[in-house]
């Protein structure tokens, strides 16, 4: 994951309380054994934790220094000294304390457990898990137990052992530290979906505890990890939550409107930008993300003015020059990109991002040969930029070199495989040769897919090959899928009215043609709309 999610800072002492509790919890072996002590030693025992309750560690220490010269053998004065210890900062001799308790006590749980802990706190991993191991042996059912040797076994990278633990602890315990590691550890597996079950049981408990066990900075780190995964909706939780906390804080204000924007909030993100700027945070980074969201929002005509004030307010931005770039070439002024770029790449000559956005502009501008020079500078500068030879391909179909762009596309495959929209581009070439190459297509078509299940224009383009193909049926399910998908497909209904007929259910072919009569022109010809999302899964490919 490219955000680090972090656990969030459970106590690492899951037995011993606070002495602001009414009585630490003691060893099993401890209290067996002072049962069985001279009635002075429960006394002193009394007074000293007294002692302690009432912020009087001096006296306190006496008192069970006093029992252990009585009883040198006697647990439960040495876990009281222990914590005396560990509250005073003293790590060293808390670790001694507990491994005394832990030696004269072996067989309980509680004792091992506190051992773990002291060694934990004091760096010594592996030393502290054999503790917690053995802790956990003779009592499987310790939450803290559990907790701790969670902790060490995600610092040392085996998370699914980490999950298990924390889902054992979790079923013992309601805990927000917890829920929030079983998150985090979800993200880190690269698992959304199980991240979203188990966020949906953290915000439950945060909503039943003081918000402040967990930090704004937190919040944030765990926003944004979310937010990388594409959990927008949990994201927003977890981002507005920080926001109201520190408004100022410009970073998670641009975090919380992207995962607005990701949820196509489009509104609401803006709301979030604007209210910050009127609080007098104008950033670079707001200013740009304010730019992202108009023209998600299909607003490019806003955008580019608030990209030019984010590149005032951070001229050396190689990133806000490309996106102004890539702004004004999508609001059809590829002649301005062009003379932005140039003044770009007088500051950034070696750019391989600016070189391609000033292929793109010189494309759009009909420019093909200016834009095949710029491409290959983007690639003699980074050959790995897959993106160049797929629009170099892109170029050569639109010249009706079918041949050439099949090459610059499996160009672009060998650098680039896992690109769902380069596998599209080769299908759709292929299809165009001379005999049409029918397998070669399917196989790209059903790669495009393997990576992006969503992608619609595959999957029409799947349905148009089993139609050309005499595959009605496969056909069938794969326009059918499309429509249920995205209604407002024009080209869906249309090619889904052909198969009907060939399948021979003629009322439903009416109905898909009217369908599709009813449909704005915009809707039925998306040639162009097709090719700007094109160019815009290619740019997010690398950049």
């Amino acid at each position: 994951m490219g955000r680090f999610a972090r656990l969030p800072a459970i106590p690492i002492l899951g037995i011993i309380v606070s002495t602001g509790g009414t009585a630490y919890p003691l060893p099993a072996a401890a209290q067996s054994s002072t049962q069985t002590a001279s009635p002075n030693v429960h006394e002193v025992l009394a007074e000293g934790v007294a002692a302690m309750h009432r912020g009087d560690a001096p006296t306190a220490r006496r008192l069970f220094r006093h029992v252990l010269a009585v009883d040198p053998k006697n647990v439960t004065a040495r876990t009281y000294l222990g914590v005396l210890a560990d509250g005073a900062g003293d790590l060293a001799d808390a670790e001694r304390q507990f491994a005394v308790a832990a030696a004269v006590a072996p067989s309980s749980p509680e004792a091992r457990n506190n051992y773990g802990a002291a060694l934990l706190k004091e760096g010594k991993t592996d030393q502290a898990a054999k503790e917690f191991e053995a802790s956990l042996r003779l009592n499987p059912e310790q939450a803290g137990a559990l907790s701790n040797l969670a902790q060490i076994r995600f610092e040392s990278g085996d998370l699914r052992t980490a999950q298990s633990l924390f889902e054992k602890a979790a079923a013992l315990v309601s805990d927000v530290q917890v829920a929030h590691a079983l998150v985090v550890i979800s993200l880190r597996l690269h698992e959304p979906a199980e991240a979203a079950r188990k966020y949906s049981e953290y915000s439950a408990l945060l909503g039943r505890v003081s918000q402040n066990i967990v930090t704004p900075a937190g919040r944030t780190e765990l926003g944004a990890a979310l937010l990388e995964q594409g959990l927008a909706k949990e994201a927003s939780q977890e981002l507005l939550a920080a926001v109201e906390v520190e408004p100022a804080s410009a970073n998670e204000v641009v975090l919380l409107a992207r995962a607005y924007r990701g949820q196509k909030e489009f509104s609401q993100a803006e709301q979030t930008i604007k209210s910050a700027l009127a609080r007098g945070l104008e950033t670079a980074p707001l200013f740009a993300e304010l730019a992202e969201t108009e023209d998600a929002a299909g607003h490019v005509e806003d955008a580019i003015p608030a990209m030019r004030r984010a590149i005032q307010l951070e001229p050396t931005s190689e990133a806000y020059r490309f996106r102004y770039a890539m702004l004004l070439t999508d609001a059809n002024a590829p002649q301005a990109a062009v003379i932005r770029l140039k003044e770009a790449l007088d500051e950034f000559p070696k750019s391989s991002k600016l070189w391609f956005a000033m292929g793109l502009a010189q494309s759009k501008d009909n420019k093909k040969e200016a834009a095949i020079e710029a491409f290959e500078q983007c690639i003699a500068l980074d050959p790995q930029i897959s993106s160049a030879y797929a629009y170099m391909g892109i170029i050569e179909v639109d010249l009706g070199k079918i041949q050439e762009a099949v090459a610059f596309y499996r160009k672009a495959l060998a650098s680039d495989e896992h690109s769902a929209v380069t596998h599209y581009l080769i299908s759709r070439a292929l299809e165009r040769l001379t005999p049409p190459d029918d397998a070669g297509t399917e196989r790209h078509l059903r790669r495009a897919l393997e990576l992006d299940s969503g992608f619609q224009q595959a999957h029409v383009a799947l349905g148009k090959l089993f139609l050309r193909t005499n595959h009605f049926e496969g056909a069938a399910r794969e326009l059918e899928g499309v429509i249920r998908a995205d209604p407002k497909l024009g080209e869906a209904y249309y090619q889904l009215g052909r198969v009907y007929m060939r399948l021979k259910r003629k009322e439903e072919a009416q109905a898909m043609m009217a369908k599709f009569e009813q449909l704005s022109d915009a809707e039925k010809e998306q040639s162009e709309s097709e090719r700007r999302e094109i160019v815009r899964r290619l740019v997010n490919v690398r950049f």
